[in-house]
């Protein structure tokens, strides 16, 4: 009776967690709908870069309903074999964000204020550290069930920052500056808090949610130093030695 129990518990957390992943997916699309979406197929303004970066993050999106839903369904070969797929997708997804944050630099150093440039590289590095330390978490943890799910779970969150940063740009215009990108950064580390009290309250292991709301406060202090002299030397590091 206690295993039974405990199976419909995992099945209803599967479901939520596919349900979470199909609302940003959904997102996703209302998100880049007026910035990139709108001009298919012409696609004029926008170079293979673009394209390359918009499919991989689909696919990724694709791949995180897709896996807890062939856990629920029980087809764990398929499962297994989508997993070693992310083996490709994950490292093409950190070089695209890695390219898109050199073609940001590169489009608008001495183009407009410095500290405007550092801001925007701000936002894209937040992006790519997470989604690389989450990614790489979820790998090392294959084996423990419980903590790969949780690792990928937050895998979404770079990309759910970013696309309800878009959504709120869209929404408010320019006048919802900064708060466009402090608003997701700041609801991702709550509801990571909140997963780590359930899990803390379920007497689950904390470590995963320790973890990634440890990284998220991290992004938080590195945004909010954005305009400071370190971080503009930072920036200017990088740029003048790797793009």
């Amino acid at each position: 009776m206690k295993q039974d129990k405990i199976n419909q518990t995992d099945s209803t957390n599967t479901k939520a967690i596919i349900f979470g992943m199909v609302l940003l997916f959904i997102a996703l699309q209302i998100g880049f709908h007026p910035t990139y979406l709108k001009y298919f197929p012409a696609f004029n303004q926008f170079n293979w870069l673009h394209h390359t970066h918009g499919v991989l993050m689909v696919s990724w999106m694709v791949m995180l309903v897709l896996q807890p839903f062939l856990i629920l369904k029980g087809k764990y070969s398929i499962h297994r074999l989508i997993g070693k797929i992310s083996y490709l997708i994950a490292p093409l997804m950190i070089i695209s964000m890695f390219l898109v944050m050199r073609l940001g630099y590169l489009s608008t150093v001495n183009k407009i204020d410095f500290k405007e440039v550092a801001e925007l590289q701000a936002v894209t590095i937040i992006e790519l550290i997470s989604f690389a330390i989450f990614y790489l978490l979820a790998v090392i943890n294959k084996k423990d069930i419980a903590k790969h799910k949780r690792y990928m779970i937050a895998s979404s969150f770079p990309m759910a920052i970013a696309i309800f940063s878009r959504i709120l740009q869209h929404s408010f215009g320019t006048a919802i500056e900064p708060y466009d990108f402090f608003i997701p950064l700041y609801v991702s580390a709550l509801i990571s808090a909140i997963f780590l009290v359930n899990d803390i309250l379920k007497r689950n292991n904390p470590i995963p949610f320790i973890i990634v709301s440890i990284v998220i406060l991290l992004n938080i202090i590195n945004f909010h130093a954005r305009y400071t002299g370190v971080w503009l030397a930072f920036v200017r590091f990088v740029g003048d030695t790797f793009f």
